[in-house]
C-alpha cells in the first residue's frame, strides 16, 4: 500500500525530472522489501489516513534526514506533509532524541514544499545515480511543532 502511494505520486510529479537510471534507482529504493528492510534497521516511517485511505507518508532516517515524503495528489495542499513532519518530530523527541537540524535531498518538484516547511538550500542542485536533488536543511525550532 505504501509502495503504491509513493509510486503513484512519484510517477505523476517527480519522475519527469529524472533519467531512466534515476527512475530505476528510485523504483528499487521503494520496493516493499526494501522499505521493510529499512524499518528493521531503525528507519522510521509514519503514515496519514483519511477515511481509511492512505493519503501520505514520511520516512526519516537517523532522526534527522527525510528520505521519503509523499502525499496523494487529491490531498496535497491540505497540510498533510507538514502534519506528518510535525508528528514524526514529536515522536522522535518523545523517544529521547533532541534534533537541532533536519536535512533533505529535495527533488525539483518538492523544493517549494520544503521551503514552505522552513527548509533552506545548503548547496546547488546535484545529481547522483540519476537522481536530481537540492540539499536542504531546517534548523529545528520547537515552535514549528505548534504552528
Amino acid at each position: 500500500m505504501i509502495h503504491q502511494l509513493i509510486k503513484k505520486v512519484y510517477d505523476e510529479f517527480v519522475s519527469i525530472d529524472y533519467s531512466e537510471e534515476g527512475n530505476k534507482f528510485f523504483y528499487e529504493w521503494i520496493q516493499p522489501s526494501r522499505i521493510a528492510e529499512r524499518q528493521r534497521n531503525q528507519i522510521n516511517l509514519w503514515v496519514a489516513f483519511m477515511d481509511l485511505k492512505l493519503v501520505g507518508m514520511i520516512e526519516i532516517r537517523d532522526n534527522k534526514f527525510i528520505s521519503l515524503l509523499f502525499v496523494d495528489k487529491d490531498y496535497q495542499g491540505q497540510g498533510i506533509a507538514k502534519r506528518l513532519f510535525q508528528e514524526s518530530l514529536k515522536e522522535i523527541i518523545r523517544r529521547g532524541s533532541k534534533p537541532d537540524k533536519f536535512y533533505v535531498h529535495a527533488s525539483p518538484y518538492s523544493i517549494p514544499i520544503y521551503k514552505k516547511l522552513g527548509f533552506i538550500e545548503t548547496d546547488k542542485m546535484q545529481e547522483e545515480n540519476g537522481i536530481k536533488y537540492l540539499p536542504m536543511m531546517l534548523i529545528f525550532n520547537k515552535q514549528f511543532l505548534h504552528s
